[in-house]
């Protein structure tokens, strides 16, 4: 059956990409919170995990957490000193770098200070990371698993032996070594034997109010 050819109306108004909606969108958000809290704090994220985060969020219920394109969010604060959205407000753009955020609240900054410097969260290390611990799975039987895992285990390079049922483990085996990079099989053999090896942790690294912005010394280890 050939096609229409009636006229179809033609459309002059434009709409703006989901993309950019967006974008806009996070600006008035974080502009928006600018205006109605005291202080921003900006904080960089060590092992995210979006589980620890909503804990985050439920203990501070009563501010308001960002994440997001690094850059939509330096714009939203300012780039230079012409377009901060308050005076000295452009200086936490810097801070906005690698794995972070932006906070607003009007919980004092020591409380704040005091509640980062005590979260944290034991987690899984994914592959990629560093490792942090030196590991080795000693030889002899795996009384936690069960025969059915032979063949995952073999897949993750561990020398497996079946013997009456159980699986045993024929020799030494190292799995990682500190500061070494964690392989995809070494990460998978942490978690299977139940080794958070990492802390989820929030650093605050500025402090924003009052047209007042102060960088945020490291805690000490």
């Amino acid at each position: 059956m050939p096609k229409s050819k009636r006229e179809r109306p033609a459309i002059f108004t434009k709409t703006k990409p989901k993309g950019i909606e967006h974008k806009d969108q996070l600006i008035e958000n974080i502009r928006k919170a600018v205006d109605e809290y005291e202080n921003c704090f900006t904080f960089e994220l060590q092992n995210f995990r979006t589980t620890h985060l909503v804990q985050v969020r439920k203990d501070l219920r009563d501010s308001r957490i960002f994440m997001g394109n690094n850059k939509v969010m330096a714009v939203a604060l300012g780039r230079g000193k012409e377009d901060s959205h308050k005076d000295n407000l452009y200086k936490m753009s810097g801070r906005l770098t690698g794995s972070c955020g932006l906070l607003f609240t009007n919980r004092s900054k020591k409380e704040i200070k005091d509640y980062f410097s005590t979260f944290e969260a034991p987690d899984y290390a994914r592959a990629g990371t560093p490792a942090t611990v030196d590991w080795i799975i000693p030889k002899g039987p795996l009384v936690n698993f069960g025969h059915e895992m032979m063949r995952q285990l073999t897949k993750l390079g561990l020398p497996i032996s079946l013997d009456h049922g159980t699986l045993h483990l024929i020799s030494d085996t190292k799995v990682c070594i500190e500061g070494e990079e964690l392989s995809s099989q070494a990460a998978q053999l942490l978690k299977l034997w139940d080794l958070k090896s990492v802390q989820f942790k929030m650093l605050l690294t500025a402090h924003w109010t009052n047209g007042v912005a102060k960088a945020i010394a490291p805690p000490k280890s």
